[in-house]
């Protein structure tokens, strides 16, 4: 099975996914994957309290991929090694084999059942709406926002496999879901509703796809648990939800 969330932020939000808040994890297996869409935030300090954190995870029951947001840690999280699974490159992170990162632009096959998959793009990225209170180099980092090669890798990737995904795993939404998945909890007064570039090629991804086949698209960033635009399109942050479902 394959459940979804929104953002973490290290130990700020992954009460969540305790055992009294989400007991139904403590059934699942290392062959159930929890997703969370970005603002992952474990790899963060560079010293013990990530080593603590990532060794919490590493302790469920079930494995954990994460997107990339705008709050993470980059230096640190580009000296890891690249390798790949589900048919895509991943990281996975140090002293873990159930904390994976999925990496910008990649399309993967992830195992729902025995013997069966569901095909996802990922990319994450997005924004930092605060970044006039964070310091270059120690809590934002430039890497937050995709470089022209991970844009590239992107499209190549949608075009390889014909726009053809059953899911599409973002931290960042598509320019027409920009307002409507806005919430005024979330300092709506910071953000662009024209969007930026990322919003924008978003935007171009989410017409390309063959919406015929596109079961789901998850996102995070907006701190808000909604569908938005169509219903095909959702915004996590407090809940966790069984892979193909929306907000409760």
């Amino acid at each position: 099975m394959i459940f979804v969330t929104g953002d973490t932020h290290g130990d700020i939000d992954n009460a969540k996914l305790s055992a009294n808040q989400w007991p139904v994890g403590q059934t699942l297996s290392r062959e159930d994957y929890l997703i969370v869409c970005g603002d992952f935030g474990a790899i963060w300090y560079g010293d013990h309290r990530d080593e603590e954190l990532l060794a919490w995870y590493e302790a469920q029951p079930w494995t954990t991929l994460f997107v990339d947001g705008n709050h993470e840690n980059f230096d640190l999280i580009d000296t890891f090694p690249v390798t790949e699974r589900f048919g895509g490159k991943v990281q996975v992170m140090p002293d873990t084999d159930h904390v994976i990162h999925l990496m910008r632009g990649e399309v993967y096959d992830l195992p729902v059942e025995a013997g069966e998959t569901v095909r996802a793009f990922v990319m994450g990225g997005a924004s930092s709406t605060d970044r006039m209170w964070r310091v270059e180099g120690r809590s934002w980092w430039a890497r937050e926002m995709p470089s022209d090669a991970e844009y590239a890798n992107a499209t190549a990737n949608l075009k390889r496999v014909g726009f053809q995904v059953d899911y599409v795993f973002t931290h960042d939404v598509p320019h027409e879901a920009l307002v409507d998945a806005l919430d005024w909890n979330y300092a709506i007064e910071r953000v662009d509703p024209k969007g930026n570039e990322l919003t924008g090629f978003l935007q171009w991804a989410d017409e390309e796809l063959d919406k015929d086949r596109l079961k789901m698209w998850y996102a995070g960033h907006y701190h808000v648990d909604k569908l938005v635009m169509d219903g095909q399109h959702c915004v996590l942050y407090q809940q966790v939800v069984p892979l193909g479902e929306g907000p409760a």
